[in-house]
């Protein structure tokens, strides 16, 4: 299935067609009189979920939407573009698709791979990566490739982090990281890792942090990428972890009676000391979390049946606040938030991308945002009646001729060449009289003709050229 590579902006934006419109508890009751099926109102009833507006929620449902090749396949991720205003989406049959602005209309949508799913997305100056399986696609905004990279050492790739303006870390189910310089679009290094590999990379101020699926996570330094610390945070396996400031908290699984269970304490850790400090309780079971950048000490943390609690690793005895997000049922897949902390994006199974804000009237992604780049508007022709005689046909485009054809309106050759006036002669008598003084001559006038006067045999030749 082929999408459309490039929209064009509606400055009067509404809700899309195939937008979920969710009615709340409490919002309008709609009453049915007789066999009229008739809503009193087309006005966008906004949704609200559980533990929402109606219960002093911070965040509030503003649009759900679902993305492309959603029928069939879920959204595997989905990111906030951190130059512009766009949320970029991928999904598990190779096509990412990206929406701009809050009202998350759709921009471009393209595929970069046939059969494998998107692992991860990044956002550069003026490109995205994504990362699949086995290979790395440079796209500009636009939708337009610039390089797809593929070898032997991607075997099965899982993460990808920008640690320099033509730097980028990959990692994945293999026993090293892999270096790729993004100027040169080739390998410039590789890093042993463990065993199990790498699946989460993440950047602190003194150290690359990279954590494998089997709970650990390791302290790299930034310039040698060498192992400096390792934390083991789970026993069992790893979820997720961020770390922001001089904290880390991570989320996995312990091993408990021959099998895995969900933990649902956070591990927090103290980069400054190197030690875990309290874990954070929590009410649900974690999958997904993010810092929100805006404050240094909140948490969101997503489970996989679409349950959101925000926590605060200084304040661990405030009341928690929590959100149900509206999955339907089916699980959820990935969570980013936007770098000024106004707005959540979540991706789910079924192909359905629901954006959450915490000021749905003047809330941007970015603090300052690049302007976004929109196809031209298809320019609309005035009407025009068939028995019109003052409308130029010129007004009507016409299609290139195909080569070795003409049209009916074209004239032969001989009628459309160029013709020159020719220059008039000297009157003989100017010539008789002319004195020349080097390459100049002079002669009196003999006044044969008026001024502004000119032979009638002349003008008659003039006349047949105009």
């Amino acid at each position: 299935m082929e999408y459309p590579g490039i929209s064009h902006f509606d400055h009067a934006l509404g809700p899309p067609p195939n937008e979920i419109l969710l009615y709340g508890d409490t919002a309008t009751s709609y009453e049915v009189q007789g066999d009229s099926y008739d809503l009193p109102t087309n006005d966008f009833v906004s949704t609200s979920p559980h533990f929402g507006h109606d219960y002093g929620g911070e965040f509030h449902e503003t649009r759900t939407v679902f993305a492309d090749g959603g029928e069939r396949f879920g959204a595997t991720t989905v990111t906030f573009d951190r130059q512009e205003e766009l949320v970029w989406v991928g999904n598990q049959g190779g096509h990412v698709t990206s929406y701009y602005g809050p009202g998350m209309q759709k921009h471009t949508s393209f595929r970069v791979h046939n059969t494998q799913e998107v692992r991860q997305i990044a956002s550069l100056d003026d490109s995205i990566l994504a990362l699949t399986q086995n290979s790395l696609r440079c796209q500009m905004r636009r939708g337009i490739p610039l390089f797809t990279h593929g070898s032997d050492n991607m075997v099965d790739m899982l993460c990808l982090l920008q640690i320099a303006p033509d730097i980028v870390l990959m990692g994945g189910h293999q026993e090293k990281i892999i270096e790729f310089n993004l100027n040169e679009c080739q390998e410039t290094g590789e890093h042993s890792t463990s065993s199990s590999g790498c699946a989460i990379l993440r950047q602190h101020g003194r150290f690359i942090c990279a954590g494998d699926p089997s709970g650990r996570i390791e302290l790299r330094a930034l310039n040698s990428l060498k192992i400096e610390h390792i934390l083991d945070a789970h026993s069992g396996s790893l979820s997720d972890f961020d770390v922001h400031g001089n904290t880390l908290v991570t989320c996995g699984f312990s091993k408990r009676q021959g099998g895995l269970s969900v933990d649902r304490f956070l591990m927090v850790y103290d980069l400054r000391m190197m030690r875990a400090i309290t874990p954070i309780q929590l009410m649900l079971d974690p999958l997904l979390l993010r810092f929100l950048p805006s404050f240094s000490s909140r948490l969101a943390i997503v489970s996989g049946i679409g349950q959101m609690q925000l926590v605060d690793t200084v304040a661990i005895a405030q009341q928690p606040d929590l959100y149900h997000i509206n999955t339907g049922g089916v699980m959820c897949l990935s969570f980013d938030v936007s770098s000024s902390c106004q707005y959540l994006i979540f991706g789910d199974a079924a192909g359905t991308v629901h954006l959450y804000t915490s000021n749905a009237h003047a809330a941007m992604f970015n603090t300052f945002s690049q302007e976004t780049e929109f196809a031209d508007p298809v320019e609309s022709l005035p009407p025009m009646s068939i028995d019109d005689m003052d409308s130029p046909i010129a007004s009507i485009p016409l299609p290139y001729p195909v080569h070795g054809t003409t049209l009916l309106s074209d004239w032969p050759e001989e009628l459309v060449q160029r013709t020159y006036r020719k220059t008039p002669p000297i009157d003989p008598e100017i010539l008789c009289t002319m004195k020349m003084q080097g390459t100049i001559g002079y002669a009196p006038n003999p006044y044969s003709s008026r001024r502004n006067q000119m032979r009638l045999q002349y003008l008659k030749r003039a006349a047949y050229h105009l």
